[in-house]
């Protein structure tokens, strides 16, 4: 039997029992009321919900329920949005002590009509996490037993406080919405440091905030983050100059760093040691070395000894100048632009530098500082014994072609300090000491011509030495073809000499044709013509060409007009 059913059943009853008796009037209801309004039982209480020929109005609901209407006229609040709509759409009564008269779909509700936006972590949280007697702060709501004796929505406070404890103990006032977000408590999202009495600069931005604010004395669960000393550089950090220095922190250092501020505003030329050179880019913990004191690690920033640089640095060179300098001074060879930075003047050693020798590195002679398998820095050798002969120090360029020499193939016979190239070695010299004077067109010729590379051992080196004796053809090509090669007249110098190649020595009376009358004045090409041998390359004849006259005349008898005439 559903509701409407259940009402007119009941009323059709009332009215048989009215004519039955009249003091059952008064018991006549469409149904029991809530448990909520149950005391309204009765037709004597009909006319506090009911005005007679009228249904139930929004005033008479107002008239018990008078939080909600305070609320409604100052605008505040869920129902002050319902503008025109009757109570009992959506709180009828008359259905039981056990109907559900506040009711509607949470999933759905729009809490922004409230007065207060779901936000964050609010958002997933079900109704019930806040809406519990504890979080209710409205007096009218909690002076009212009824209301805090059952289950309402009214009376939470729209503050953090209000279901929240305020973790900070009111050091800094209950706006907590100026720093925190619904998105959760940590981080402070929109706290800035700026408003606070100390401004962060420098490192201290990157600083998390338990480093200085840490838990208060009293409350070890709580921040402290009010009443902080912060005068003084020392409120925080322990004095590292154990109390040497009476001028404030800042007055060398600063927020940007503590060597940055260091090195940036410190005076070292204040000190007895001013800084110049490679000293002035040196970290101060070089020099300054810490030492424990009373446990603790002190920086010590009051040298006694830096007279000398030994005092400092270690003598690389292990006491191989103290002999023939002054106490091995490193100032004598050294200064602060840099270790490498050298004035030593090499005149005074045994060796002199001269020449291509006056730019080359001092380690190329001397060594480089090494490390060696303990990790100790060895240093180099500034004495060197051996530097009689170039080869001391030079690799031999020409592979000891020249050992068999008197002088053994010393270098400076050749080449000076000057550079290796050009060589000293003059045509003159070519003449006396070789087998093969230089002279006519030879004279003129780069030596690189005849003396190539590659021949001897290594491919970069320069043959100066032969085995045999050099001949035209070691070096020239033959243009004859090897015409003269079973001849009395083998070898080039029989015809040509070094002045020039047309420069021809050859009697031609030494041959079976001897040049006679008008022949001594006919051009050698008239009869030694081109022939072709190994294909299309030409070669002058000169070794078999014919000697009869017929061979090169003709007869005048009979062909008169191309006879050769002589």
């Amino acid at each position: 039997m559903d509701i409407l059913t259940r009402h007119a059943a009941r009323w059709v009853l009332g009215a048989l029992l009215g004519f039955c008796a009249a003091p059952a009037i008064a018991q006549i209801s469409p149904g029991d009321l809530t448990a909520a309004h149950q005391s309204l039982e009765g037709m004597g209480n009909c006319t506090k919900c009911h005005s007679l020929g009228k249904e139930v109005t929004n005033a008479k609901c107002l008239e018990c329920h008078t939080e909600l209407r305070g609320r409604i006229n100052a605008g505040k609040g869920y129902h002050a949005t319902l503008t025109g709509k009757a109570c009992a759409s959506c709180h009828n009564e008359h259905h039981g002590r056990t109907f559900q008269i506040v009711r509607f779909d949470t999933k759905t509700f729009d809490h922004a009509r409230t007065g207060f936006v779901l936000e964050g972590k609010h958002r997933p949280l079900d109704c019930v996490k806040c809406h519990t007697q504890k979080n209710i702060t409205a007096k009218d709501v909690r002076a009212n037993a009824t209301l805090m004796g059952g289950h309402t929505y009214l009376g939470l406070a729209t503050d953090c406080n209000g279901c929240h404890e305020d973790q900070h103990r009111a050091q800094l006032g209950l706006q907590c919405q100026a720093c925190h977000t619904a998105d959760g408590w940590k981080p402070a999202s929109r706290f800035v440091h700026d408003r606070a009495k100390y401004r962060l600069t420098g490192k201290h931005v990157q600083v998390d905030c338990a480093n200085c604010h840490r838990p208060m004395r009293d409350f070890p669960k709580t921040i402290q983050y009010v009443n902080l000393v912060f005068d003084k550089c020392s409120s925080c950090h322990v004095d590292p100059h154990n109390g040497r220095f009476t001028k404030p922190c800042e007055s060398c250092h600063s927020t940007e760093g503590w060597q940055t501020g260091a090195t940036k505003n410190f005076d070292h030329a204040t000190t007895k040691f001013p800084l110049r050179g490679k000293h002035a880019s040196v970290r101060c913990e070089e020099c300054h070395i810490p030492v424990r004191r009373d446990g603790k690690p002190v920086q010590n920033f009051v040298i006694r000894n830096f007279q000398k640089c030994m005092d400092c640095h270690l003598d690389v060179h292990r006491g191989e100048f103290a002999r023939f300098r002054e106490k091995g001074a490193c100032e004598e060879c050294h200064n602060e632009e840099g270790w490498a930075r050298v004035r030593f003047d090499h005149t005074t050693a045994r060796y002199a530098l001269n020449g291509k020798h006056e730019s080359v590195e001092c380690a190329k002679c001397h060594g480089a500082v090494a490390v060696n398998a303990r990790g100790q820095r060895v240093p180099p050798d500034m004495h060197v014994k051996k530097f009689d002969a170039c080869m001391d120090c030079h690799e031999d360029a020409h592979a000891g072609q020249f050992r068999r020499r008197k002088d053994r193939g010393a270098c400076e016979a050749c080449h000076t300090v000057d550079g290796f190239l050009p060589a000293s070695y003059t045509p003159w010299d070519h003449a006396k000491f070789t087998k093969f004077p230089l002279a006519g067109g030879h004279e003129a010729v780069p030596c690189a011509k005849c003396h190539e590379a590659g021949k001897v051992r290594a491919k970069s080196t320069v043959q100066f030495v032969w085995t045999t004796e050099p001949r035209c053809e070691t070096c020239h090509k033959d243009p004859h073809g090897g015409q003269f090669a079973r001849t009395k007249y083998a070898g080039c110098e029989s015809c040509h000499n070094p002045e020039a190649w047309n420069s021809l020595a050859f009697n031609h009376d030494q041959t079976k044709f001897p040049l006679t009358g008008k022949h001594v004045k006919v051009a050698c090409a008239d009869c030694h013509k081109p022939v072709v041998e190994a294909g299309t390359k030409k070669i002058r004849q000169y070794a078999g060409t014919p000697t009869r006259c017929v061979d090169c005349h003709t007869d005048i008898n009979t062909q008169p007009e191309s006879g050769r005439k002589l």
